[in-house]
């Protein structure tokens, strides 16, 4: 009896460690984010960057001048990314007159409309909560968290530019390891692999939602169609969410310029681009690459969010199929990575059984 108690009273404790310890290591994560997300910011774009790279030296580049062409390529798609951006904050700045005139008949109509049903709001409370300031406020602090992606921006491609330059030396070390050690190590080729067809495959997808989102916006004379399709470029990354923040700011600004005519249908042409993109082809071409549920996606983003703020939303999905390789090496959490996987284990088949309802064992045939 004593000696169930104390197995039982040793069970709990361990219990109790292990969620002391998995505290520690979040409170630990947040708190070195400032040195951590600048070093997995310049993983992400090393491996997004490795296929070209393996491309050029094919190609019989020498490998240092082909780590020159892409580190410099990655500082011109920022460099891009960064001149969308200050042109349409300047353009915006001088649309804000013209929109404030058409929120403010808007709030007029507004308030007259709800007056007829006897509910009393002032035109001023609505105008100032549906106003470009408000707009604006609300954008610059998702600027302001956006910009903590790159506000080392500098540390990240030197990081990025010694990971590029080692890139070879390091892949033959890690198969050295693998072949040597086995064991988690083991493991690491197979993690850049998967990682590395995830990030291709989301990147494509996500130019051709920026794209498409982009020349939407454009056709339908909405403003801004550069910033908008680069938004939607960008957040098309975040799982679940991405694509619903992306769609929210054209769709503001198309009912404040042409009315809720073309705001239905900039939201029916943004909801097609994800369905058919998102939905459609991005989970048949990725297949079982991303082995994910949906819930355990959304749970991602929302841990790796707390713990990194938007970099963290960005890095969830590759951070979590990580966690899941590694929870498969070992049989003691293989139970873990069963339930991060997007499918059920088969069910087991019974055995079978002899007429009389004994369980038949077959025996081992001579060779």
């Amino acid at each position: 009896m004593a000696a169930a108690l104390d197995k039982r009273a040793s069970s709990r404790t361990d219990v109790l460690l292990k969620i002391a310890a998995f505290v520690v290591v979040v409170a630990a994560l947040r708190a070195a984010g400032g040195v951590l997300v600048p070093f997995m910011m310049a993983l992400l774009l090393a491996v997004v960057s490795a296929p070209p790279l393996a491309w050029l030296e094919r190609r019989r580049v020498p490998e240092p001048v082909a780590a020159t062409l892409v580190l410099l390529a990655n500082i011109a798609v920022l460099t891009l990314g960064a001149t969308v951006v200050a042109g349409s904050a300047t353009d915006f700045g001088e649309a804000v007159p013209r929109y404030q005139a058409r929120i403010d008949v808007l709030a007029a109509d507004l308030t007259s409309w709800l007056a007829t049903h006897r509910i009393h709001v002032r035109t001023s409370a609505i105008g100032q909560m549906i106003s470009p300031g408000t707009m604006l406020s609300f954008g610059a602090g998702m600027v302001r968290d956006l910009a903590g992606l790159v506000s080392n921006v500098f540390i990240v491609l030197i990081i990025l530019g010694f990971m590029l330059f080692e890139s070879r030396a390091f892949s033959r070390k890690l198969r050295a390891l693998a072949g040597a050690r086995g064991g988690y190590v083991g493991l690491f080729p197979g993690i850049v692999d998967d990682v590395q067809n995830y990030l291709f495959i989301k990147t494509i997808i996500s130019i051709a939602v920026g794209l498409l989102a982009g020349l939407i916006v454009y056709v339908l004379g909405v403003d801004f169609a550069l910033l908008w399709g680069l938004v939607a470029f960008l957040l098309n990354y975040i799982p679940n969410v991405g694509a619903i923040i992306a769609s929210v700011p054209p769709v503001f600004f198309a009912l404040l310029s042409h009315g809720p005519g073309r705001a239905l249908a900039v939201s029916a042409g943004f909801l097609v681009v994800h369905m058919v993109l998102g939905n459609i082809l991005e989970p048949a071409w990725m297949g079982r690459r991303l082995g994910l549920s949906a819930t355990v996606v959304f749970l991602s983003l929302l841990f790796w969010g707390y713990v990194w703020g938007p970099a963290g939303m960005f890095l969830s999905v590759p951070l979590t199929m990580v966690a899941r390789i590694l929870l498969e090496g070992s049989e003691k959490t293989r139970w873990m990575a069963m339930m991060l996987d997007s499918s059920a284990p088969p069910d087991p088949q019974p055995e079978p059984k002899a007429a009389g309802g004994d369980v038949v064992v077959e025996e081992p045939k001579d060779t």
